[in-house]
């Protein structure tokens, strides 16, 4: 396929496939983590089919409790990938949705309706993650889905000791209730004290990973990265499968000859914000001379789940100390760590279409690091299929040529 014919590309399909077989044809690594991602749901839905106990979630934090109940964690913000427009107008014409509305919501519920009748009908939700997806948890609940929602807490910055431990007694009567809701019975903690463990290696490798690529980053581009990291959530349903395919990939990093034009000289940023779901950009991003070597992405906490204490309670004290939560003063600071260790020349800060609140974050942050001498670029795009816009493609190009 020439660069011409890649223009036209117009699904996320179209550009995994375009990513599997062309730019990554050097890396079986890659190729077989593109086909997890592909057979995700569907697999999972398979399986519910047969019996297997299934859920959807986000896949981050929650994925052992989850698998020590012998459940599939089904992450519905790979929905977005599986649908179409149809989606948006479901939201819109059933749920009467505003065309405003943020369109990562809009495309949840309405795979989710179209799904209504399928073999996966429980859904974990957060109290945490924002008002439209809290609401979504009771929209369902009126459509015949079983939906359980973790109330989270957020510990800031200066809590005092006291009330923190009064925190984590809380969120471990709430993982304990999830468990509960799940099986029907009590925490299974042998069962998660291994699934700690398990997680816990797959960070630590998922690190070193990223650490290689900063000296081989066109060996894996933008767009298969997303998906690796995303896998460090929830292992796309099949974690034994998952964790060849990180071997794998550490293996090829670390002994793989170059891949074609390995040796080209990159333009080193950060992603902060959503995870791109029109794939365009990273495409756009790597055709410019760019490469996405940070990433602030919260599979992939720089603190590992303690294996000293009771699992439960090192779940609890696992996500309330790896937040990058709250005021934007303090969730920057992320961003800041990511620029000084990938030496980044710019900042991609992405959100989606409809999402005010992040809206006013991304435009504060740009403000911020334009200040410190790093570019920043503001991008915002949809949560469902189809291919980006030209003006954010243009967009995107023009800010990493101009870096430089």
């Amino acid at each position: 396929m020439s660069e011409q014919q890649t223009t036209e590309l117009d699904s996320q399909l179209e550009y995994i496939k375009y990513s599997r077989n062309v730019i990554h044809a050097h890396s079986p690594a890659v190729q077989k983590t593109f086909d997890l991602a592909l057979s995700y749901i569907y697999d999972a839905e398979d399986a519910a089919r047969t019996g297997k106990k299934s859920v959807w979630s986000f896949g981050l934090w929650e994925t052992p409790l989850i698998y020590s109940c012998d459940t599939i964690p089904v992450s519905f913000s790979e929905l977005g990938r599986l649908g179409s427009l149809d989606t948006l107008n479901t939201a819109e014409d059933v749920y009467q949705l505003p065309v405003e509305t943020c369109s990562m919501i809009k495309s949840t519920i309405g795979e989710w309706h179209l799904r209504k009748d399928g073999p996966i009908n429980r859904i974990l939700g957060f109290s945490s993650v924002c008002e439209p997806y809290n609401l979504a948890w009771e929209v369902m609940k009126d459509r015949g889905f079983e939906v359980h929602c973790i109330d989270i807490i957020y510990k800031g910055p200066t809590c005092p000791p006291e009330r923190y431990e009064d925190m984590v007694r809380f969120f471990v009567e709430e993982l304990k209730g999830t468990v509960r809701w799940l099986t029907g019975g009590e925490p299974d903690k042998e069962r998660l004290s291994a699934e700690i463990k398990r997680r816990n290696e797959l960070m630590r490798k998922g690190r070193r990973i990223v650490e290689l690529r900063h000296k081989r980053p066109l060996y894996v581009r933008s767009l298969p990265m997303t998906y690796f990291l995303a896998g460090l959530g929830h292992y796309f349903g099949k974690p034994d499968e998952y964790a060849e395919v990180v071997d794998q990939l550490l293996d090829e990093l670390e002994n793989a000859p170059p891949a074609p034009g390995e040796d080209d000289k990159v333009i080193p940023l950060v992603w902060a914000g959503g995870r791109g779901q029109e794939f365009g950009v990273y495409k756009a991003v790597d055709d410019a001379g760019g490469a996405i070597l940070g990433w602030v992405f919260p599979s992939l906490y720089p603190i590992d789940y303690r294996e000293d204490i009771d699992p439960v309670e090192a779940l609890a004290r696992y996500y309330l100390e790896g937040q990058a939560a709250g005021a934007g003063v303090h969730r920057r600071k992320v961003i800041e760590e990511q620029v000084a260790k990938t030496k980044a020349k710019g900042i991609l800060l992405y959100g989606y279409l409809g999402c005010s609140f992040a809206g006013v974050d991304r435009e504060m942050f740009r403000e911020y690091f334009h200040k410190r001498g790093t570019p920043a670029i503001s991008l915002e795009g949809s949560f469902q299929v189809g291919p980006p816009t030209g003006q954010l493609l243009t967009r995107v190009k023009a800010f990493v040529e101009m870096l430089s």
